[in-house]
C-alpha cells in the first residue's frame, strides 16, 4: 500500500468509499471537495496497486477540544476550523473498503500524517476522535455500569476495550478524555473518544 494527496480523479473512488464505510453519515462530495480545497496536504488516499481503498483527510487547529465531531469540523467541510498555522493536526475522517485490510490503511495514514506533521516539526502532536463501536454492545451486557468514563478504562488485558481505541493506542495515541453526543453512531452509543499522539 502507499499514500498520496488526494486528486480530482479520485473523487468518485472516495465517494464510494465513503459510503460503504459510513452509510447514510458518509461524507458528501461537497464535504470532500471542501477539505481538499481548504487543506489539500491533509487530504490523502491510500492505493493498493492502482486501486484508491482508503482516504482520510485532517485539518489544523490550534487547541483541543470537547465538542462534537460536527462543531470541530465545521460539519465535516473544515472551512471555518481549519486553521493553517495551527500546531495540532487533527484527523477529520478515516475510511477504508471492506476486505482491504482496514487496520494496514490505518497504519498507513497515521505514518503518513506522523511524518509530514510531526517528524518535521510543522505540528506538536496529532489529535483524533474517535467513535466507540463497542459502547453499546458493552452498555447491554449484565454487570457493565454502562458509563462512558468505565467503558474508557482499560480491559482485563490491561488494553482498551473498543476495537477502535486499540487501533489508535497501538499506534501511539494515548486516550485523554470521553466525548458524549460525540458522532451519530448507535453502536457508539453517539459517543466518542479524545485521543493525543505527540512524537
Amino acid at each position: 500500500m502507499k499514500v498520496r494527496k488526494l486528486q480530482t480523479t479520485d473523487l468518485d473512488c472516495v465517494i464510494k468509499i465513503e459510503q460503504t464505510a459510513w452509510g447514510v453519515n458518509a461524507a458528501s462530495a461537497e464535504m470532500i471537495a471542501s477539505r481538499a480545497r481548504n487543506f489539500g496536504e491533509g487530504s490523502i488516499v491510500v492505493l493498493e496497486g492502482e486501486r484508491v481503498v482508503g482516504y482520510a483527510a485532517a485539518q489544523l487547529t490550534e487547541h483541543l477540544s470537547t465538542g462534537s465531531w460536527s462543531e470541530q469540523t465545521d460539519g465535516g467541510l473544515i472551512t471555518r476550523t481549519h486553521m493553517p498555522a495551527g500546531r495540532l493536526a487533527y484527523g477529520v475522517s478515516m475510511s477504508a473498503l471492506p476486505g482491504v485490510g482496514g487496520k494496514g490503511v490505518a497504519w498507513h495514514v497515521i505514518t503518513h500524517y506522523a511524518r509530514i506533521f510531526l517528524e518535521t516539526g510543522r505540528c506538536d502532536s496529532m489529535c483524533v476522535g474517535s467513535r466507540l463501536p463497542g459502547f453499546a454492545r458493552w452498555s447491554a451486557t449484565p454487570g457493565n455500569s454502562g458509563t462512558l468514563s468505565d467503558y474508557l478504562r482499560s480491559g482485563t488485558d490491561a488494553r482498551p476495550r473498543d476495537p477502535e481505541l486499540r487501533l489508535y493506542t497501538a499506534n501511539g495515541f494515548q486516550i485523554l478524555w470521553g466525548l458524549p453526543d460525540y458522532y451519530p453512531d448507535p453502536k457508539s452509543l453517539d459517543a466518542g473518544a479524545m485521543l493525543l499522539r505527540r512524537e
